[in-house]
């Protein structure tokens, strides 16, 4: 089946674990009257400030200066911690025809991903999952904010019993800009990403509802870089824990491990635990590297990951770009001087059913 509106290029992009970068995906006109319509939803005290943005050394120093504006703020079209819909949907506020245009131009894309990337699950979240998986906002950087490298989502294991407590996950990560045509590169607020500088072998994210733990590195034997998923329930039983990669012909699952108990501490620290211990070939071993270094005193003074490059796609007004949520690390830079507008979402797949074998860690 034909896309719609993405080019064939952008579904191998995502494939192979990159960053679909698609320019003047939306006309300046429409980019004005979106950022027209978020600006004055936030100067009307319709968003939500998450404090999620860090902008400077004073935040980190003293709580006590925290200013609003200079944070990242958000007007969505669900807020999970009221369990209701948020000002994006209303028919109320603001330029509704607007942002409506702009949810059935994002119906378009989730159809085009879906087929593209052979994701189905894409559009057959049922409507009685409600708004939690309707992830969609404008989003407001202000001056100085910033946001630390992450990735968009996790496998359960590695978020406990919150990785089984929601019907749905983030499947695919997207943003379009709303700024001014005039942003320019002193204006900063670039998203930084870490792509692999092999691409993948393989298409990444999950298999069969397994996502993706980490990756291979190619060697000269193997110039391959391979994807790396944890099957968190052998046997149906939570926990019961084995990571595997594709074979070449992708017709089976080829594992790197025997079954190994699961333990919040193999997931919380760095690559060695992986590498030496719960895979017994030391040379497969050697090659095993997460997704993303977990956060923690252990892994602060590592050495960067030699197998990935980061690239930068600046916030030009109209530009989409999309990835998989699961595999690509990324960070946004300070914007310097000026606000930085987008509009943002996650486009959801249905969560593995809760499994019942025994308690989840």
């Amino acid at each position: 089946m034909a896309l719609s509106i993405l080019p064939d290029s952008a579904i191998t992009t995502i494939n192979q674990g990159g960053i679909a970068i698609i320019p003047n995906f939306l006309s300046p006109s429409k980019v004005s009257r979106l950022r027209s319509d978020a600006s004055n939803l936030y100067s009307d005290g319709h968003f939500i400030v998450d404090s999620l943005a860090g902008y400077g050394k004073q935040k980190a120093k003293d709580k006590s200066k925290f200013d609003v504006s200079k944070d990242r703020a958000v007007l969505p079209a669900y807020i999970p911690s009221k369990h209701k819909s948020g000002p994006f949907v209303s028919n109320t506020l603001g330029d509704v025809d607007a942002r409506k245009e702009l949810e059935t131009l994002i119906a378009a894309l989730r159809s085009d991903l879906a087929t593209g990337l052979d994701r189905p699950g894409l559009n057959a979240v049922p409507a009685e999952y409600g708004g939690d998986n309707n992830e969609i906002s404008y989003t407001r950087f202000g001056p100085g904010a910033s946001l630390a490298r992450h990735v968009d989502e996790h496998h359960e294991e590695v978020k406990g019993r919150a990785g089984w407590s929601r019907p749905t996950r983030r499947s695919i990560s997207w943003l379009i800009y709303l700024n001014e045509e005039d942003w320019g590169e002193s204006d900063g607020g670039s998203l930084r990403t870490y792509e692999r500088i092999i691409p993948s072998s393989q298409p990444v994210g999950s298999r069969d509802g397994d996502l993706q733990l980490g990756w291979l590195r190619p060697t000269p034997n193997d110039p391959k870089e391979r994807p790396v998923f944890l099957d968190g329930r052998r046997g149906g039983i939570s926990g019961k824990c084995a990571l595997y990669i594709d074979s070449d012909d992708g017709q089976r699952k080829v594992y790197l491990t025997k079954e190994f108990n699961s333990d919040p501490y193999l997931f919380l620290s760095s690559d060695f635990f992986m590498q030496n211990i719960i895979i017994k070939d030391h040379e497969l071993g050697s090659r095993f590297h997460y997704l993303e270094q977990p956060k923690s005193k252990m892994t602060e003074y590592l050495a960067a990951d030699p197998g990935e490059q980061s690239k930068d796609v600046a916030p030009l007004g109209g530009t989409l770009v999309a990835f998989d949520s699961v595999t690509l690390p990324h960070e946004v830079l300070p914007s310097l001087t000026r606000e930085r507008w987008a509009t943002s979402g996650w486009l959801h797949e249905k969560q593995q059913a809760e499994p019942k074998g025994r308690q989840i860690i």
